[in-house]
């Protein structure tokens, strides 16, 4: 999960962060709606009056350190960044916690400290932050060992609940391993689904794939084709290289050389050589040819312009 995810948490719990006046009535949080509208130096001298009013405000001291942590508004200040997650950390907010672990395990943030990281993400994972049973999950998956398998897949199903799609794909490939649960094609089904549905297109590949072959799931070519047109459009290379070859012998979708040559140049330019689609382009007479690359090239454009 990257640093942009982290920092859409933080200031979640920030906006949540039942802000009061004091004769208790809620008022606008400045500092949240700032923060939003991607005003970062108004947001960072709005939580500084959070903080000056209130020296227990752990959600203002929290996306104070995102935001130097990130040089949002501010040129970037990992020593600062540190401090303020210290000061939010030490006052119970679990986001800060989590953001402290990822800060002490960044070699860039000048003074990493994988042991202390280690402690802070398992704290934050007991208090049910879901970012951080994810890489939690992760760092146990890692070890090798059944038992941390286990513990792994408990950590991944916190995560999924809380609509982290990278955790259900992860869900879906440990079911279809057997690996930390009971090996089942209908469950890694299922969370790879569900994790299509959550915008992860490495799973909604999988999931396409396992449509396809009818795994776990019935058989649907069609449907397995508009899937993996949509990951083709997000630029996922082997989308592009079956749905070429969807095209190319008409499974699920109508047959068209063009579309079949132009998806396989797409995910070629990515790396992903295929042989057989080499030889497709090949008997294209020029026309053909340069129509293909037209739309390979649109399309290869608008990968690199809309990628995160």
């Amino acid at each position: 999960m990257n640093r942009a995810g982290c920092a859409i948490l933080l200031a979640a719990s920030l906006g949540a962060a039942g802000t009061t006046s004091a004769a208790g009535a809620p008022f606008e949080d400045l500092a949240y709606g700032a923060y939003q509208a991607g005003h970062y130096r108004r947001a960072q001298t709005e939580a500084l009056k959070r903080v000056e009013a209130d020296h227990n405000d752990a959600a203002a001291m929290t996306l104070l350190g995102e935001i130097y942590r990130q040089g949002l508004g501010v040129a970037p200040d990992q020593k600062a960044a540190t401090e303020w997650y210290q000061q939010a950390d030490a006052r119970g907010d679990i986001n800060a916690t989590f953001a402290l672990a990822t800060e002490l395990l960044d070699p860039n943030s000048g003074k990493p400290d994988p042991v202390r990281a280690g402690q802070l993400l398992e704290k934050a994972a007991a208090a049910g932050h879901p970012l951080a049973n994810y890489n939690l999950a992760l760092a146990l998956l890692a070890t090798g060992r059944e038992a941390d398998d286990k513990r792994a897949v408990a950590c991944l199903q916190v995560a999924a609940k809380a609509q982290i799609g990278d955790a259900m794909h992860a869900l879906g490939v440990l079911a279809r391993q057997g690996r930390g649960l009971p090996q089942s094609g209908e469950v890694a089904a299922n969370w790879l689904k569900k994790a299509a549905a959550a915008g992860n297109v490495p799973g909604e590949v999988e999931y396409a794939i396992m449509l396809f072959n009818g795994t776990g799931v019935p058989k649907d070519e069609a449907a397995a084709a508009k899937l993996f047109l949509h990951a083709a459009y997000q630029g996922n290379a082997i989308a592009q290289n079956r749905l070429a070859k969807l095209y190319q012998f008409g499974l699920g979708i109508p047959p068209d050389t063009i579309e079949a040559a132009a998806w396989h140049l797409a995910a070629r330019s990515q790396g992903l050589d295929d042989a057989a689609l080499d030889e497709l382009f090949d008997r294209l007479n020029p026309e053909q040819k340069g129509r293909a690359a037209g739309m390979a090239a649109s399309r290869i454009s608008s990968f690199v312009l809309t990628a995160p």
